[in-house]
């Protein structure tokens, strides 16, 4: 073989290296995608799964300030409860597992609470006591946990997930584990499951526990403790009867009544009044009065009303039709209201007679 030949020969193997070099390349960069796009997918997996584990945490968190509403106002009831339905006047069937609905209707749920939460769980409610009922040493508890299980698609406890709600129940989760699965476990506390080996208690189960102090003076209904309402307490007295304040009632943030308020005293127009921006009846018993710079002033007044009275006729018009006032049902104004005449048609003398409109504007 010639110089030449040799020459245009190694030519030729130059590029066919090149080429396979570049093919291989090419499959590294592949192969290190489909690993990034793996983990990226594993890593939002992961993420979602702990924002699930959140969300669920922040709705049972909601759940259990009402379970816990729920034992502070009925605390002295459930210390000495006997049957089931011993608070079935109050609203619940069964106080030992009350319904989410009950609590929704004793106003001590939110109405936009959803009874199925994040990863698909719904709770469960158990209410319970400790120590000599009813008595000093009575303790009313509450367990609320999340159904089913968390737990991974093999069967096992989804560590991963109860670690992600652990932590966002800030200290207070109890979760079933398996090496003790008749406990629950938290931190520095284990409360028995109120029913061993069902599924609603199973490994991998998480709750959160509501309790009250002592509920002392339950005995006989006598007693001093949590009958009584202290200086600054936080507790709803939940009063049954009328109560009569003869000084003024102040709220920190609303005053709520459910059927209505009633202004008993009335009020002139004009009249003297204090504070500024107090709200009071008319004093005949129609419209609102406000004070405005210490003079009593009308706010506002429903609608008098008109009528239209002919001569022949009366309160009819020519078709045989009522033309009374809508208001009182005559040819008349309410009290405190006076008749202005706006129209007038006919005369006394005519067939169809004199026919006079008048609109009823309150009197100031």
């Amino acid at each position: 073989m010639s110089v030449d030949a040799a020459f245009r020969g190694g030519g030729c193997a130059r590029p066919r290296a090149q080429r396979g070099s570049l093919l291989l390349e090419l499959m590294v960069v592949a192969v290190l995608s489909l690993v990034l796009a793996i983990w990226a997918s594993q890593e939002w997996a992961q993420r979602t799964r702990a924002l699930q584990a959140r969300s669920l945490a922040a709705w049972m968190g909601i759940a259990r300030d009402a379970a816990e509403a729920f034992l502070a106002r009925h605390a002295a009831e459930l210390s000495g409860a006997g049957a089931a339905d011993a608070l079935a006047d109050r609203g619940y069937a069964d106080w030992t597992a009350p319904r989410w609905d009950e609590l929704r209707s004793a106003g001590l749920l939110g109405a936009g609470w959803q009874t199925t939460g994040p990863l698909h769980r719904t709770l469960g409610l158990r209410v319970g006591r400790d120590g000599e009922c009813p008595g000093a040493s009575c303790r009313v508890w509450a367990l609320l946990h999340a159904r089913p299980a968390l737990r991974t698609p093999a069967g096992g406890v989804d560590e991963g997930l109860v670690a992600e709600w652990l932590q966002a129940a800030e200290g207070r989760g109890l979760v079933v584990w398996p090496r003790q699965p008749g406990f629950l476990g938290g931190a520095g506390l284990r409360v028995p499951v109120p029913e061993p080996g069902t599924a609603d208690w199973a490994p991998g189960v998480v709750a959160l526990a509501a309790r009250t102090a002592p509920v002392h003076g339950s005995e006989a209904g006598a007693g001093g403790g949590d009958d009584y309402l202290r200086v600054r307490d936080a507790r709803d007295p939940d009063f049954q009867g009328d109560a009569t304040v003869q000084g003024q009632v102040s709220s920190g943030s609303y005053l709520v009544a459910r059927n209505g308020l009633y202004l008993e005293q009335g009020w002139g127009v004009g009249g003297m009044c204090a504070p500024e921006g107090v709200l009071g009846r008319a004093r005949d018993g129609v419209g609102m009065m406000v004070c405005r710079q210490g003079i009593w002033a009308l706010l506002v007044r429903p609608p008098g009303g008109g009528y239209m009275l002919n001569s022949r006729r009366g309160c009819f018009n020519a078709t045989g039709g009522s033309s009374a006032n809508p208001v009182t049902g005559a040819c008349s104004c309410p009290p405190g209201y006076a008749m202005v005449q706006v129209a007038e048609t006919g005369s006394l003398v005519a067939p169809e007679g004199w026919t006079v409109g008048y609109l009823c504007v309150a009197r100031q």
